[in-house]
C-alpha cells in the first residue's frame, strides 16, 4: 500500500468518525446555544488559530484548543464539535490549505472535542459543570472532583489530537511514528494541561457575559489577550531555543572546517547519540543534554595548537597523540563557560574518551563511574568514525561496524549500550542512514535537535491544537 493510499484511508477514517460522533451528539439532544454565542466562539477560535507556531516535524500548533475545550464544556459534543470544526475550516481556508489536509484537520478537531466530552460524561461530568452555573455555594469535594474530571477531559482531547496528527505526519513523511511523536509532542503535556485550565475561566466569563454581567465580557476579552500573549511568549522561547541550537551548529561547523575528513562529524554523532539515549529510556530533558554534549564533544579542537594535528595525513607521533588527547579537557572547559551546560553536559564532554575498562583518558574512569552521556557519545563517536571515509581506509559496512562494537564490548564500550545499539531497529536505522548519506543524515539531525497541539500544515506540512 503506497503512502497516498494510507493517507486517504486515515483521512477517511477520521472524517467518518467525526461525522458519527456529531450525529450521536445531535440525536442525544443538543440544544442550540444561540447564533451570537456560536459566532463569538468561532470568531475567537479563528483568531487564536492565526497565531500558530510551527513544530519540528511538518506540523503547527495553536492555542485555539482553549476555545474548543470551553465550547465542549458549555454546549456538549455536537455544538462544541461544530465550533471547533467551523473555526478550523475558516482558518484552513484563509491559509489556502490543500483540500485533503483541510478535511483532515477539521475532522480531527471535531473528533477531539466529541471524544473528550464523551469520556467526561462517562465519568459523571456535568455540562456545563456545576461550579460554573450554581447560584449558591458548591461543596469543595464536588469542585475538586469536577476539576479532576476536567483534567481527564483535556487529556482525552490531547491524546486523540496527538495520535491523529502524528500518525498523519508519520505517514506523510515516511517516518517512524515514535520519532515524530517524540519531536512534536513529547515534553509539552504539562504546558498543554496548564494552558487548558484557561478553558474553565473562559467558560465562566462567557456564562457571566450571557447573563449581562460586564465583568463577564471583560473577562472573556482579557482571557483572549492572555492566551495570545502566552502563545507569543512560548513562540519566542521556541525561536530562541532554535537560534541557540543554530549558533551551536555554526560553531561546530567552523571547528570542523579545520579537518576536511570530519565535516559533519559532530552533528552525526549527536544524531546517533540522541537515538541511543531515547532507546535506553532517558527522560526528554536528559536526551537533549546528551545531544548537546555530543554536538560539542570536540569543540576544544578550535584551539590553534590542534590545527596542524587535524590536518596531518600521516600517523601522529606519541607526543602529538598526547597533545591531541587534551582536547576533551579543552572542550569541557569551553562548554563550562555556558552556565546551563555545567554539570551533565560538561561532564559528558570531558569523559567521552573514557573506556569501560578504565584505559581511557583524561581521568582513567571505568564502568559506571563514567557519565552515561559520555558512554553513549563514546559509542556514537566511534561508530561515526567507522562509517566515514578516512585517509587511511574506506568506511566500513554496517555488519563490520556491529562486529567491531561487539569485539570491544566490555573493554572500550559499555556492554549494555552495545546491546542496545546492536539490537535496536531504530538505532540501526540511524547508523544505516549515516552510512548511506552522511551529509543528508547530518542535516536532518541538526533540524531535529531540539518538541504543540498541531495541525497538518500546507506545502507538505501537517497542521491542529496540533494540526496537520
Amino acid at each position: 500500500m503506497n503512502r497516498q493510499t494510507k493517507l486517504n484511508l486515515l483521512v477517511g477514517a477520521v472524517t467518518i468518525g467525526a461525522a458519527a460522533v456529531l450525529l450521536v451528539g445531535w440525536e442525544t439532544g443538543a440544544a442550540f446555544p444561540g447564533v451570537l454565542e456560536v459566532f463569538c466562539l468561532i470568531a475567537v477560535a479563528f483568531l487564536l488559530d492565526q497565531t500558530s507556531n510551527r513544530l519540528r516535524v511538518e506540523a503547527a500548533g495553536s492555542t485555539s484548543f482553549v476555545i474548543h475545550l470551553a465550547s465542549g464544556l458549555l454546549f456538549g459534543s455536537f455544538w462544541g464539535g461544530t465550533v471547533a470544526g467551523l473555526s478550523t475550516a475558516l482558518s484552513q481556508l484563509a491559509r489556502g490549505i490543500a483540500p485533503l489536509k483541510l478535511v483532515f484537520n477539521v475532522s480531527q478537531r471535531v473528533l477531539c472535542v466529541a471524544a473528550a466530552v464523551s469520556v467526561y460524561k462517562l465519568f459523571g461530568g456535568h455540562l456545563p459543570p456545576k461550579y460554573l452555573v450554581a447560584q449558591g455555594s458548591v461543596p469543595l469535594a464536588d469542585i475538586q472532583w469536577d476539576l479532576w474530571l476536567f483534567l481527564v477531559y483535556a487529556a482525552t482531547y490531547f491524546a486523540v489530537n496527538t495520535l491523529a496528527v502524528n500518525v498523519a505526519v508519520a505517514i506523510s513523511g515516511a517516518r517512524p511514528f515514535r520519532e515524530v511523536w517524540n519531536l512534536n509532542a513529547r515534553g509539552v503535556l504539562g504546558y498543554d494541561i496548564g494552558l487548558s485550565l484557561l478553558a474553565i475561566l473562559f467558560a465562566r466569563f462567557f456564562l457571566a457575559a450571557q447573563q449581562g454581567q460586564f465583568f463577564g465580557l471583560f473577562g472573556v476579552l482579557s482571557l483572549v489577550v492572555l492566551v495570545v500573549v502566552i502563545r507569543h511568549i512560548y513562540g519566542m522561547y521556541r525561536k530562541l531555543q532554535a537560534s541557540g541550537r543554530e549558533l551551536l551548529d555554526l560553531m561546530v561547523k567552523a571547528i570542523e572546517a579545520r579537518d576536511p575528513y570530519t565535516s559533519g562529524h559532530s552533528i552525526r554523532v549527536a544524531t546517533l547519540a540522541k537515538a541511543i539515549a531515547r532507546e535506553v529510556g532517558m527522560a526528554s530533558a536528559k536526551v537533549e543534554e546528551v545531544y548537546t554534549a555530543a554536538l560539542l564533544h570536540d569543540v576544544g579542537k578550535i584551539h590553534e595548537e590542534f590545527a596542524p594535528l587535524l590536518r596531518k595525513e600521516s600517523r601522529l607521533t606519541p607526543e602529538e597523540t598526547a597533545l591531541l588527547q587534551t582536547h576533551s579537557i579543552k572542550s569541557a572547559e569551553l562548554v563550562g563557560i555556558i552556565s546551563s551546560f555545567r554539570g551533565n553536559v560538561q561532564d559528558s564532554v570531558r569523559s567521552h574518551h573514557e573506556r569501560w575498562d578504565g584505559g581511557g583518558y583524561p581521568d582513567g574512569l571505568a564502568a559506571d563511574a563514567i557519565p552515561l552521556g559520555a558512554r553513549i557519545i563514546m559509542i556514537s563517536d566511534t561508530t561515526d568514525a567507522m562509517t566515514s571515509d578516512r585517509p587511511y581506509r574506506k568506511k566500513l559496512g554496517l555488519d563490520a561496524v556491529i562486529a567491531e562494537l561487539q569485539k570491544h564490548k566490555a573493554a572500550q564500550f559499555d556492554p549494555q549500550l552495545v546491546d542496545v545499539t546492536v539490537n535496536s531497529v531504530a538505532v540501526r536505522r540511524v547508523i544505516a542512514n549515516l552510512q548511506a548519506n552522511p551529509d543528508a543524515a547530518a542535516e536532518k539531525g541538526a533540524l531535529d535537535g531540539g518538541s504543540h497541539r498541531v495541525r497538518w500544515k500546507n506545502a507538505g506540512t501537517w497542521k491542529a491544537r496540533q494540526a496537520f
